[in-house]
């Protein structure tokens, strides 16, 4: 089975865990696909923790989409090392890693929105 997950930062402040669990939902819906959705760090549902939950419903191929801005050390560094991990210890498990979202062109168009409405 193949799946979805979104993986964000995680944030001290519940409003910001609110909006990401908000844009799962809205993900979800307009997609028809069951997109799962983790955080990395600083609270929960944890990335390893929603892989591990997935792969025991089934699913052995998960694209993670990271919803980041940019390719930092998050991305190019922190979540690379737990997919390899998690895949090392869940036999048949594939991980694909697609890229940020910093030269998505509806990002550009965005900040560009917000450019031309000041």
């Amino acid at each position: 089975m193949r799946g979805i997950l979104v993986v964000g930062h995680g944030s001290k402040v519940l409003e910001v865990n609110e909006k990401f669990k908000e844009l799962i939902k809205i993900l979800k819906k307009n997609t028809g696909r069951d997109v799962r959705g983790a955080n990395l760090t600083l609270t929960t549902p944890r990335l390893e923790d929603v892989i591990q939950s997935m792969y025991a419903e089934g699913f052995r191929e998960i694209t993670i989409i990271p919803y980041f801005l940019s390719n930092g050390s998050h991305v190019i560094e922190h979540i690379p090392k737990i997919l390899k991990e998690m895949e090392s210890n869940l036999e048949g498990l594939s991980l694909l890693l697609e890229s940020s979202l910093l030269l998505n062109s509806l990002v550009i168009k965005a900040v560009e929105e917000k450019i031309n409405s000041n």
